[in-house]
């Protein structure tokens, strides 16, 4: 449904000149009045004194009539004619209304006082009523000419403000609405519209009655081809209509918005580079008609709205080119901050000229505030360059270069970093850069201690299953016997205490080959999701009274979010309960605080979940975190641990597909850090 457009009923045309007779004679006014408006079809209005003229006068500035010519008698008693002629070329409003004055005097003198004091004209009574109306058509002829050249002087001032205005914009819809805008304002029509090209069609882009913007997107579009306005668009010329009904090249369906009367129209193409892209238009000129002055006007103003037009695609392209720079930047800039290697680039005043995110955040700074700053001095504190580092020779020789540096972190563990730099080819040859890749082999070094330990569990596995074996079945005699022995020998007999030491050794070795069978058991696990949480607690309820009697307090920080784990729960409970146990243990020579906390988290990347065991027991040495986890190797004091606990519980995390670690140093606590996948794979 199309939005209704209301217009005017009557078609618009000037209105009469409006002459205010002012004689103290009512006869003669009256017989003036009447002549005038037979003649002419003036509007007259007749006051009998001056004092009435001033009063009447002053009514027309508040009911915004316009008198066009005052006959005004001169000699009239109380205020004469020159009294009132001297009150209106005073009055700020009213001073250049025109003035005839009328006069029963002859001489030349009188002639010249009415023209001094600002007449216009004078006319001696008894006048001949042909040349008193020739002399009215003059002067208001002489006026319509001064209004007319006024108008036009008041339309170009305003084409030069709407021309400005419309340079302004950048913007192709504000182009538009300013200049529908001014087409009101210069050429005072009822309803304005901007019309542009869209799929070979004219479309409504703005359209605005005196009361304000009419919304468009209802409005179907037209043909380029027909109507008055194809005709204006095809032949790129300006065109006007004031009777467009009665123009045969006139279409009201494709000329004039869906219930819309136009009675007068006016039409300029808007051409850009030599084509047409639209059309602007004014419809039913509210005062008078229109005039080939307008026309001028109205072209002059196309051509400012076609050149804005033109700059702001210009500048649409410029802002979409930049845009594509500015993405291709981004892009390139995304993907070596996507790199998680450090990366920087250095002058050969070692400035730094660019810096990714991953070196940025390493140092937990931003790129913008680095860049400047020399890079041993932002990245080392340091007041000279590195001893270890390389650059410098590709600086000077333009050669790549590469070396290894290794250290330790703060937390203790060796850290070791591949370190390449590469030239950038420049324009000056005075201007060295090159760019430094940082890439972090201890995560490596890292795995291959892990399969290098994996190999060595396997192959202790496989010993210990034999072994296990060969020894579990005389040792299950030994035990037997020894107890049957007991039950056979009094306990007053002295051979009953051997007999004694004999069953607590057999029981010992059990143990001991017992936690072998378990090690190198590859037993079949039952997978199934649950949650790590539910889990932990369940296993420190089990030792809930062995941590309460040692006075040990139980710090959880444990993530409520995490998603359900695939996970063999019995065999992950008993590493939460070696871990526990161990904890404990290692908090012993502590008379007070001790503290077990664990942690359970998602990981950066979630795809696994992290759980970490610490305490803030004795730590261990460097040399006890390279064997932990091998079978036999202990920590503990003797007679109280079997060494297979930590070697099991890896076994057992790394058939999860997981991982575990440990972070420990002497004095500072040991925390012990499993990677559990999310999803292992396992149904």
């Amino acid at each position: 449904m199309t939005p209704t457009i209301p217009s005017a009923d009557i078609e618009s045309s000037a209105p009469a000149a409006h002459l205010l007779i002012v004689d103290d004679e009512p006869e003669i006014a009256e017989s003036l009045a009447d002549y005038l408006i037979k003649k002419e079809g003036y509007e007259v209005s007749i006051t009998s004194d001056g004092e009435q003229a001033i009063n009447f006068l002053e009514s027309t500035l508040h009911d915004k009539t316009e008198i066009d010519l005052v006959l005004l008698d001169m000699r009239m008693p109380n205020l004469s004619g020159l009294d009132v002629l001297t009150w209106i070329r005073e009055h700020p409003d009213l001073r250049y209304t025109r003035v005839v004055l009328l006069t029963a005097a002859a001489g030349s003198n009188e002639k010249v006082e009415a023209l001094s004091a600002g007449a216009d004209d004078y006319i001696t009574k008894p006048y001949r009523p042909q040349e008193l109306l020739a002399r009215v058509k003059t002067i208001l002829r002489t006026q319509q000419l001064e209004k007319q050249l006024q108008q036009q002087s008041q339309q170009l001032a305003d084409l030069n403000r709407i021309a400005q205005a419309v340079a302004a914009k950048l913007e192709q819809a504000d182009i538009l609405e300013t200049a529908v805008e001014g087409i009101h304002l210069v050429m005072g029509v009822e309803l304005a519209a901007a019309l542009l090209v869209e799929g070979g069609k004219l479309r409504y882009k703005n359209l605005r009655n005196q009361e304000g913007g009419i919304p468009v997107t209802a409005l179907p579009s037209m043909a380029a081809d027909t109507g008055i306005m194809g005709l204006a668009f095809g032949e790129q010329t300006a065109v006007y209509l004031n009777h467009a009904p009665g123009d045969s090249r006139f279409v009201p369906t494709s000329d004039a918005p869906p219930n819309y009367d136009v009675r007068s129209l006016i039409i300029a193409p808007l051409l850009v580079r030599g084509r047409a892209v639209g059309i602007i238009s004014g419809f039913n000129k509210v005062d008078g008609r229109y005039t080939d002055f307008d026309l001028d006007i109205f072209n002059s103003l196309a051509s400012s709205v076609s050149e804005a037009i033109e700059n702001a695609w210009l500048f649409q392209r410029i802002r979409q080119r930049q845009q594509e720079l500015l993405e291709n930047r981004n892009t390139l800039q995304a993907l070596i901050d996507g790199i998680p290697n450090p990366i920087y680039t250095i002058n050969d005043d070692w400035e730094l000229v660019g810096v990714n995110k991953s070196k940025a955040d390493e140092l937990a700074d931003t790129a913008d505030t680095l860049v400047g700053q020399v890079c041993y001095r932002a990245f080392f504190r340091r007041e000279e360059p590195c001893t270890h580092c390389l650059a410098a020779h590709t600086l000077t020789e333009k050669e790549a270069c590469h070396w290894t540096l290794n250290y330790k972190g703060e937390d203790h563990l060796p850290r070791e970093w591949d370190i390449n730099v590469y030239p950038i080819p420049g324009k000056q040859a005075s201007s060295a850069r090159a760019v430094i890749v940082w890439q972090d082999r201890t995560e490596e070094r890292r795995l291959e201690g892990s399969l290098l330990q994996a190999g060595k569990l396997a192959a202790i596995g496989q010993l210990a299953a034999g072994v296990a074996h060969e020894i579990n079945n005389p040792l299950t005699a030994i035990n037997a016997n020894a107890e049957i022995l007991k039950m056979i020998i009094p306990p007053d007999d002295e051979n009953y205490e051997s007999v004694d030491l004999i069953h607590q050794a057999g029981e010992r070795a059990a143990k001991v080959v017992r936690g072998l069978l378990d090690f190198a058991r590859q037993e079949q696990y039952a997978f199934t999701a649950d949650d790590v949480n539910k889990s932990i607690r369940q296993t420190l309820a089990l030792v809930h009274y062995q941590l309460q009697t040692t006075d040990t307090l139980v710090i959880q920080n444990m993530a409520d979010d995490l998603p359900r784990v695939v996970a063999s729960w019995e065999h992950l409970k008993s590493v939460w309960l070696n871990l526990i146990v161990n904890a404990r243990d290692a908090l012993q020579d502590l008379s007070e605080n001790r503290h077990i906390e664990i942690t359970t988290r998602l990981g950066q990347d979630a795809s696994h979940i992290q759980v970490l065991f610490r305490d803030n027991g004795k730590g261990m040495s460097e040399a006890e975190l390279a064997h932990i986890f091998e079978p036999f190797y202990t920590t503990k004091d003797p007679g109280k641990g079997t060494g297979l606990g930590l070697a099991t519980s890896h076994r057992i995390i790394e058939q999860h597909g997981g991982e575990i670690n440990v972070v420990s140093a002497p004095r500072e606590g040991t925390t012990f850090i499993i990677r559990l996948p999310v999803n292992n794979g396992t149904p």
